[in-house]
């Protein structure tokens, strides 16, 4: 099986408490692992912020099949002693599979949390490539301690296409 990280490339709606801070869009500041540089932060409980996703660097001719996709996150929570809490789910293709984050009270070190390897689109039906051309995560604060989020990726595992060995050198077999 091979994988792919799929970066952000847009930020859809969000609600003003989420604030943007070393970058100009939610998305820039979420699309490298850059820890204190550049985070998406957030302290009002119930916020919401979502984050649209670049379309695959692999051809869908390159892929057979998608085995699953996962969230790969970095984020701190900025209190001394508790943690704080973000609940992450995929809205589109279809909302559902939320996960909580819970990042650890540590006011200098980002944690990373990856997400459980999702199979499905929607907890039935196979991951296609169309899915994967429309994915969009949202992010949801739960209690009011501070986070900053760092990082928000989606690793994608597949099994590649067997490769077409018809034509080598110019000679068709």
């Amino acid at each position: 099986m091979a994988t792919m990280i799929l970066l952000p490339d847009g930020t859809g709606a969000y609600h003003a408490h989420w604030a943007g801070v070393g970058e100009s869009t939610h998305h820039e500041c979420l699309d490298d692992d850059n820890a204190a540089t550049s985070y998406s932060k957030c302290s009002v409980d119930t916020r919401t912020m979502i984050i649209e996703y670049a379309n695959p660097s692999v051809a869908e001719a390159d892929i057979a099949s998608i085995e699953s996709v996962r969230f790969l996150s970095s984020g701190k929570a900025v209190h001394r002693t508790d943690p704080s809490r973000v609940v992450i789910s995929f809205e589109a293709p279809t909302a559902g599979f939320a996960e909580p984050a819970d990042y650890d009270a540590h006011r200098t070190n980002f944690e990373t949390i990856n997400g459980t390897a999702r199979t499905t689109s929607d907890g039935s039906n196979a991951w296609t490539y169309s899915d994967l051309e429309n994915l969009e995560m949202k992010c949801t604060k739960i209690i009011t301690v501070e986070v900053y989020l760092s990082y928000l990726a989606l690793e994608v595992t597949y099994t590649e296409a067997a490769a077409d060995n018809s034509i080598f050198f110019g000679c068709n077999f």
